[in-house]
């Protein structure tokens, strides 16, 4: 019987866990806005499954006053002590982190475990092809006639992977300046690193967190955001590298602060490859956004 006022025990806990998180605005820092609906109609299901926990404990209870009553048979010997012990901990540690520890963001320090993104076209580009490399590549003209001027659809080749970005990449040539925007962060990115060519030289708008490793040097940082696609275990970070004239350009920053940066954009190696880089004009601290991740936008 006890085993089963434990387990209605866990049971309720890990549904107000989530009652408690969705009410707190904090469930978004844990899973995506897609997937939360599912997370709180799961709560429904702990509830129900803790009541019928709650129906056998006391079925039991009333079994055993009946034998004791009658027969004074004796019920199967209880389990190890230890063995539940490690059992029931694999759940209550958790739920005890959920209630107990604060809610953290990711930042550097899982950026630098997992490693920032800085080719987010290797998320829609065939095997085999190199960032920056289209599937299609651009007609050459015949080397008797002058060059001309290559129209937008010839400046944005595609294949079955990458129309929807030629797509996206023929609005954005247009304009002077580009600001990559929450909802559709890793579309502009990957749109901006397929055809880095043609927007070379323009303004990039971005922000984000800053993130630094040692062997990116004194005058560059990576300004990031952490994509998520189902929940925080599969977040990605996707980022710019920035270069500053100087490194005193950005003393007053540090990692994690959150910053809007805006530059031209170039190219420049990092270990070994050749990402899109902005030369850095304005930068200045914001505050941190309310849902600090990004997600990919099924409707692009």
């Amino acid at each position: 019987m006890k085993h089963h006022l434990l387990r209605a025990f866990i049971l309720t806990a890990f549904a107000l866990l989530i009652v408690y998180l969705s009410r707190s605005n904090q469930l978004s820092l844990y899973i995506a806005p897609r997937m939360e609906l599912y997370v709180k109609l799961s709560a429904l299901g702990l509830y129900a499954a803790a009541i019928h926990q709650l129906f056998l404990a006391l079925k039991i209870r009333r079994q055993q006053h009946h034998h004791s009553a009658e027969c004074g048979c004796e019920h199967a010997p209880s389990p190890s002590v230890f063995k539940n012990t490690v059992i029931y901990s694999l759940f209550i540690f958790p739920l005890a982190l959920g209630f107990l520890s604060p809610a953290g963001v990711l930042g550097s320090t899982a950026a630098s475990k997992k490693g920032v993104s800085f080719a987010a076209s290797t998320t829609v580009q065939p095997l085999g092809t190199e960032p920056g490399q289209l599937a299609v590549s651009l007609p050459e003209p015949p080397a008797s006639l002058a060059p001309k001027p290559l129209t937008l659809e010839e400046r944005f080749p595609y294949d079955e992977y990458t129309k929807a970005h030629a797509e996206y990449g023929m609005k954005l040539y247009q304009k002077q300046k580009i600001a990559v925007p929450e909802t559709t962060y890793i579309e502009t990115l990957t749109t901006l690193d397929l055809y880095r060519d043609n927007f070379m030289d323009k303004t990039i708008d971005i922000s984000g967190f800053i993130y630094k490793e040692d062997d990116m040097g004194e005058q560059r940082f990576a300004v990031s955001r952490f994509a998520m696609t189902c929940c925080s275990a599969d977040a990605v970070p996707y980022g710019l590298m920035v270069q500053v004239s100087h490194a005193d350009d950005y003393k007053d920053f540090a990692p994690d602060d959150w910053v809007s940066v805006s530059g031209k954009l170039m190219t420049s190696m990092y270990n070994g490859n050749e990402i899109l880089t902005l030369k850095l004009n304005t930068i200045k601290r914001i505050e941190a956004p309310e849902s600090p991740y990004v997600y990919a936008n099924f409707d692009f």
